[in-house]
């Protein structure tokens, strides 16, 4: 009996093309997305890139949704990093509160246990709470928005295919933040600046 034939993938702009949202913002995005020339350039370095590191490429629908998301504007991300600044602040007073009552290690052990899950849920935030998205300085009304877009479409794509991508996340923001200012050159290098630092090299 033959064997069924692979299910063929749609492309990329097609699953694009098909894309709907009620949320207007994304809507905004996907629209320029949609109409951009690079679009499948774009999203074939992302294939190759996870290909190269021997990891499974994300699925389109997961790097949209992955792209829409890292849209959030800065303000809102900071709002977060408020609520967990002050939610840590307040464990933090109600485990040393525990410690300081505590008379026996057996009762120190069990009142420390139920701090555990709060704690999980904290350190699982995607953002970080000790660093203001986008920066301090918002030159152009939207240069936070893009920054912040930028820190977290370079961490998305480093545990997605183990690389940056800066050149790919620069016509990202093109397509999702376009500047007349902005001139090609100019964008790729200001998101090159934006680049995690590399690790110090150990010494032997």
């Amino acid at each position: 009996m033959p064997g069924k034939a692979p299910q063929k993938v749609p492309a990329f702009s097609k699953v694009l093309a098909e894309c709907e949202t009620t949320n207007p913002r994304y809507a905004v995005f996907l629209k320029s997305w949609q109409q951009h020339p690079d679009k499948d350039k774009l999203w074939q370095a992302v294939q190759v890139a996870a290909q190269a590191d021997h990891r499974n490429p994300p699925t389109a629908p997961d790097f949209i949704g992955a792209v829409l998301s890292s849209t959030l504007p800065a303000k809102i991300l900071n709002d977060h990093n408020d609520r967990a600044i002050d939610q840590f602040e307040k464990l933090k007073r109600k485990i040393a509160a525990v410690v300081t009552d505590a008379d026996y290690p057996s009762d120190l052990l069990r009142d420390l246990q139920g701090f555990e899950q709060p704690l999980r849920e904290l350190s699982r935030s995607a953002f970080d709470i000790r660093t203001r998205a986008g920066g301090r300085k918002d030159q152009d009304g939207s240069s936070r928005d893009r920054k912040a877009f930028v820190h977290r479409m370079f961490h998305y794509l480093h545990d997605a295919c183990g690389q940056y991508l800066p050149k790919q996340v620069a016509t990202m923001v093109d397509i999702l933040f376009p500047g007349p200012e902005d001139t090609k050159r100019d964008l790729d290098r200001q998101v090159r600046d934006w680049l995690p630092p590399k690790p110090p090299k150990r010494v032997v």
